[in-house]
């Protein structure tokens, strides 16, 4: 065992362990929620090239020795491979402003130099956590740097599956162009339209969330790293500012860019709350999508049964045959868990004291949660969902022609007192007013299709839909 002291007092902590006393009373003092910084690899990977640009720049500027920093990038390429994530041990929820995130990483990355420049673990008088490896930093500039990075690099994987289910979308729009519905405002019917526009529209939506989130991702690259602890970059030596977000942007191979105004970098929570925004947009979005689909599946013996969502598993351990829209209810549920995150997010904003926000841990778990639900939900969606989503051709058209809404289509036809005799007859018979126009030899058949079709902005109807329709009247 080694010895380390602290302000507080003394621990012993294993001889070859990485971390050392800072993050000890980290991980005593905030066993939280059972989630830590190691379950966020690319929040660690993030830290961890902070940490490399900030000893390459040091050395650039003549701050640290060579072999101290060559040290402590070597220990730094070591966590961007992936290798000691079972030392970092700092609950996300931790509650000291990200310090203790932040010495988490130092004393590891120390703790690796030491060992690399074959000293043992905790020997600082060689290669120190605060004087070393976050030389020219502080928590409050390190963390929310950290954070935007990582943040864009785990969006970029929800910007590739919204672009996929927008092409799924789109790929059912073509499929349905020829399906006719009767369209529904406030849950009543309202106009003929084609589940393929239907289709269309979403795919239309998810392509602008797309480009929302790709646009409110770029304003992440830029950092408030190099004004260490409140702005005046006071404990930075010249030059440092410049250097390191120069350096940070080679090894990103990112355009990153340092705040305009570092005041205002430090205090200030707005890009993440704003990203976290659009984040609880796409997830209200595709919560809407999902429950329309759940509408428009409920069973055609008892509901509309216009579309055929694909079975994927037993919906009911009592009711035998019974499928559920289980993968829409899932949508609507990361729907809901994204808009409590992002309140979550909101408030951690509005909370920031004067110089700095201390709520940046729960920024970063709150929208790293939502980005993994987001990607993980929406990319299920689309395979287990939207790719095998099929329509219930012959119900969508029964509901249309039974639909008394159907009549305005024909006003131009027949003309207002002739129609409005027909729909009297039709609620009062119980009968659809397209079959009693035939049965009057007011329309034929085909007219009435061609009629539907040219109401939708159709103008491509084929004999082949117009045969296979034929069946409603």
């Amino acid at each position: 065992m080694r010895i380390e002291e602290d302000s507080i007092g003394k621990r012993e902590i294993s001889e070859d362990c990485l971390f050392g006393i800072n993050t000890l009373r980290g991980q005593e003092n905030f066993a939280i929620s059972g989630r830590t910084i190691r379950d966020e690899p690319m929040f660690i990977h993030a830290i961890a090239i902070v940490k490399k640009a900030a000893a390459l720049a040091n050395k650039t500027i003549g701050a640290l020795p060579d072999k101290t920093v060559d040290a402590i990038v070597s220990a730094c390429d070591e966590i961007l491979d992936g290798k000691h994530l079972e030392y970092f041990v700092i609950d996300m929820f931790e509650g000291s402003g990200g310090t203790s995130i932040n010495m988490n990483v130092n004393e590891v990355i120390a703790n690796r130099a030491l060992k690399i420049l074959g000293h043992q673990c905790g020997a600082y008088q060689f290669l120190h956590p605060n004087d070393h490896v976050n030389r020219g930093q502080s928590t409050n500039d390190v963390v929310p740097t950290a954070l935007k990075l990582a943040v864009y690099a785990k969006s970029g994987a929800l910007i590739e599956v919204l672009d996929t289910l927008a092409e799924a979308f789109a790929a059912k729009a073509r499929e349905f162009d020829d399906v006719l519905r009767i369209g529904r405002t406030c849950m009543q019917a309202a106009q003929p339209m084609t589940l393929g526009q239907a289709m269309g529209g979403y795919a239309a939506l998810t392509r602008r969330l797309r480009d929302k989130v790709a646009s409110q991702r770029v304003d992440l690259l830029v950092v408030p790293l190099g004004g260490t602890a409140i702005g005046t970059g006071l404990g930075c030596a010249p030059g440092y500012r410049e250097s390191v977000v120069a350096e940070l942007s080679r090894l990103l191979g990112e355009p990153l860019e340092a705040a305009d105004d570092m005041f205002d970098g430090m205090q200030n929570a707005d890009t993440l709350a704003r990203f976290s925004s659009e984040l609880r947009i796409v997830g209200d979005s595709m919560g809407k999508i999902a429950a329309d689909l759940i509408i428009l599946c409920s069973g055609s013996n008892s509901g509309l049964g216009e579309v055929v969502l694909p079975n994927v598993q037993p919906g009911s351990s009592i009711m035998p045959g019974k499928v559920n829209p289980v993968m829409p209810m899932m949508i609507q549920q990361i729907a809901f868990a994204v808009t409590g995150n992002d309140a979550a997010v909101s408030l951690a904003a509005l909370q920031g004291q004067l110089e700095i926000n201390h709520f940046e841990p729960i920024m970063a778990s709150r929208i790293f949660d939502s980005l993994d639900l987001l990607t993980n939900g929406l990319r299920l969606f689309t395979e287990k969902c939207i790719r095998g989503l099929e329509a219930n051709r012959e119900q969508s058209l029964r509901n249309l022609m039974d639909s008394s809404a159907l009549a305005s289509v024909f006003l131009p036809q027949l003309g207002y007192e002739k129609v409005t005799e027909i729909v009297k007859q039709s609620l009062r018979e119980t009968r659809p007013f397209a079959t009693l126009s035939v049965e009057k030899g007011l329309l034929s058949q085909d007219q009435v299709m061609q009629t539907l079709y040219e109401s939708t902005r159709y103008q491509s109807a084929t004999t082949q839909a117009t045969d296979r329709s034929a069946s409603a009247f």
